[in-house]
């Protein structure tokens, strides 16, 4: 089921629920190996007194034998697909087995006329248990709350980013775990010049890169930002088009026929916003100017307007 690629109910991928069962099995380990450890201590301080018949003993070197095979099975799938949850699935088995082996040393022990000796090996193996329930459970626990991996894996990815060609810098880079793979998202800066159609090209290049060169993670959203003019007052509290298309309109009224404006590109920088305006008519002296004047008396994010004259 985690494998299963990405639906409506699940944007992300279904890769939790492995790290949930992974969890769910890590409990069960320290449960299990909790409870050997009370039971262990219960007959250390009242040993039995009846020792087992060989029957007994018959029936737990079989289990072990069972569990143990289970366990390397289990194993081998688990370095195959790489599944946190399948090893710790095997783990499960050979606590499993474990427990057998604490039964058939204390069955012999019994027999040989020292009982406490099975306790005393009940709880060496229930500390061992605990241990692997820690190891499997707290990597688990961490994914789950959105811990960063390891800082090598950042530097693969920043590394991939900035040998994309066009790329002049990669910064706020954020990873998750998500069930044994890596999701990212990062910002790059980019030539403000670029058009908006460039730079989604350049940003696509930097995701597949990223992608092909560090296998482990397997989505990766992509911000580009113009270099110089990304974390300014213009960046965030400037006003929009609608805005400063009106503003432009009333510095032009009356210098320029109605409809004169072609095109209207706004360069959002750290000291103001600039409109480029491409005006479709003859050029006409002294309009610059006049536009400076007015832009001064208006209350805008504008810090200039700069007119292109394109005669029909």
């Amino acid at each position: 089921h985690s494998h299963r690629p990405p639906d409506a109910d699940h944007p992300f991928g279904h890769g939790r629920f492995e790290t949930l069962a992974t969890l769910a099995i890590a409990a069960m380990l320290g449960v299990a190996a909790l409870g050997i450890l009370i039971d262990a201590g219960t007959r250390l301080l009242n040993p039995p007194q009846d020792a087992p018949g060989f029957l007994a003993l018959w029936v737990a070197g079989l289990s072990i034998a069972m569990k143990e095979g289970l366990y390397h099975y289990t194993r081998a799938v688990a370095r195959r697909t790489g599944s946190a949850m399948m090893a710790a699935n095997a783990w499960h088995h050979r606590s499993d087995a474990a427990t057998s082996v604490v039964a058939l040393a204390g069955i012999g022990a019994a027999m040989l006329g020292v009982p406490w000796a099975d306790a005393l090996g009940a709880a060496i193996i229930a500390l061992m248990l605990g241990r692997v329930a820690l190891h499997y459970g707290r990597p688990a626990i961490r994914e789950l709350v959105d811990t960063a991996p390891p800082e090598e894996m950042s530097d693969q990815i920043t590394a991939a980013l900035m040998a994309t060609p066009g790329v002049r810098d990669a910064h706020d880079l954020r990873l998750r775990n998500m069930g044994g793979t890596i999701q990212a998202d990062a910002h790059i800066t980019l030539d403000p010049a670029m058009t908006l159609s460039e730079a989604h090209r350049l940003s696509e290049a930097a995701r597949s890169a990223v992608l092909e060169q560090v296998p482990d993670v397997t989505e990766i959203v992509i911000h580009p930002e113009p270099d110089g003019h990304a974390d300014g007052p213009a960046a965030h509290d400037a006003a929009l088009r609608p805005e400063l298309t009106q503003v432009v309109r009333d510095c032009l009224h009356g210098l320029v026929p109605e409809g004169a404006i072609r095109d209207l590109r706004l360069d959002y920088r750290d000291d103001g916003v600039v409109a480029v305006v491409e005006l479709h008519v003859e050029p006409a002296e002294g309009v610059q100017s006049l536009v400076a004047d007015r832009l001064q008396q208006a209350a805008s994010d504008l810090s200039e307007i700069r007119l292109l004259w394109a005669p029909p």
